[in-house]
């Protein structure tokens, strides 16, 4: 549920407590306790023969430390995020449990001309506390995951309006063993980039993009037939940023992308990409965020590799005097997945009423969260969610009586309420 609430940071007028000190160490402390319910925790359809949606109460309790560094121009800044997890339902009551979370971030100046910025991120958590996940048509649900992720990226300035900038991103996922890890594959992936920039503008910046993406898949058994077990992705591309406020900046990146699978034998994909995130602030009360995506992501569907995300979310914050805020999310995406569906004797059967279609998704999420800044240390929120997917692959199910029917396997509907509060420094 905690996936629905991600937004743009919110703008209070209440003043914040001055951060602990030691010595050059800023600490900043908190913990944060809410409690929800859901009436479809796993995202699973209605039509389910066995299995349908399962309501359940959520709790979760979530110390956060956040250490920062400052020196002269640069900053190393650590955050640990913990969050222990019950459900209610008696069926899920193996499923939550303690999960980890740590971010490390550093920003170096060297002389006058040169930007390092470094990050290390790991998770060890379930993929449905995941705002993205590989394999993302089952990030929502209890599956166990543990993933890690480094960056790497210098800026060099070629002069006053001239930049380069270069760097890697490498990454790996592994699902551990579950009653739903074989949907599941490890994963790993490294990316490369080159950006030149030209500055067009005193907060407008005009760039060329260079990228590529290589993916590796850990396949088993017979899905090692099925899906490649490596491929890359290549773009080519320009991009535009423009700092539009305060600690606000927006970007948007247009690309031509291309596949490249080692087997030869899986549809490329080639087409225009679209990455963008924009941020306004038209009042000192109100900010809004527009992010926009179109691009591949990895799939472990059936012999699809990836699927192409088309993805529109939209923030909304207001501070409603000194001590109320709102928050409203929305959100659609539309997936259509690479290759049709291939049903084998020993592979997925079941989707034997949709063999030969592409699999196409369509979801959609709102939610609108109520804050009260109670004190200058404690916050209290109340938020309502709701996500609702429809897909056009059906799959055959078996009722009570041994009779055989079809239905949408990946069809979904959730509600969700939840209620929170955050003590310490933010």
């Amino acid at each position: 549920m905690l996936v629905m609430w991600i937004g743009v940071p919110m703008v209070w007028g209440e003043e914040r407590l001055v951060p602990i000190r030691w010595g050059r160490v800023y600490f900043f402390p908190s913990v944060t306790i809410s409690h929800g319910w859901e009436d479809n925790v796993q995202r699973l359809s209605e039509e389910a023969p066995v299995l349908g949606p399962i309501e359940s109460g959520v709790g979760d309790v979530q110390p956060l430390l956040r250490f920062e560094l400052p020196y002269r121009k640069s900053l190393l800044r650590l955050v640990y995020r913990g969050d222990f997890r019950t459900y209610s339902a008696d069926i899920l009551k193996d499923a939550g449990g303690m999960s980890h979370f740590v971010d490390f971030e550093s920003h170096f100046e060297v002389g006058q001309r040169m930007r390092i910025d470094a990050a290390v991120r790991y998770a060890d958590t379930i993929t449905a506390m995941l705002a993205s996940a590989p394999g993302g048509e089952y990030q929502y649900g209890t599956q166990p995951v543990e993933a890690k992720e480094a960056r790497l990226g210098t800026a060099v300035d070629l002069g006053w309006t001239q930049s380069l900038e270069f760097g890697a991103v490498r990454g790996e996922a592994e699902f551990q063993p579950s009653i739903t890890s074989r949907v599941f594959t490890d994963n790993s992936f490294q990316n490369l980039y080159f950006r030149y920039v030209l500055e067009s503008g005193p907060q407008n910046q005009i760039y060329l993009s260079w990228d590529r993406q290589d993916v590796q898949q850990n396949q088993d058994g017979l899905n090692s037939l099925v899906q490649p077990g490596e491929y890359r992705v290549r773009s080519v591309g320009a991009g535009f940023r423009r700092t539009t406020g305060k600690d606000l900046s927006s970007e948007i990146r247009v690309a031509y992308s291309t596949t490249d699978f080692t087997e030869g034998i899986y549809t490329p994909f080639q087409g225009v990409t679209l990455e963008g995130v924009v941020n306004l602030a038209p009042s000192p009360q109100t900010q809004l965020q527009l992010r926009l995506r179109r691009a591949p992501q990895v799939s472990f569907f059936n012999v699809s590799s990836y699927y192409l995300n088309e993805a529109i979310d939209l923030n909304f914050n207001r501070a409603l005097g000194r001590m109320l805020a709102l928050r409203l999310a929305l959100g659609s995406q539309r997936n259509t997945y690479s290759d049709p569906i291939l049903v084998l004797p020993n592979l997925d059967g079941y989707l034997q009423p949709s063999a030969g279609e592409i699999r196409q998704d369509r979801i959609t999420n709102a939610s609108l969260i109520i804050f009260w800044h109670a004190s200058r240390s404690m916050d209290l929120s109340l938020g309502y969610g709701h996500q609702q997917a429809r897909s056009n692959v059906e799959a055959q199910g078996v009722d009570s009586l041994g009779q055989t029917y079809d239905y949408h396997i990946y069809d979904f509907e959730n509600h969700g309420l939840i209620l929170s509060a955050t003590l310490g420094w933010q």
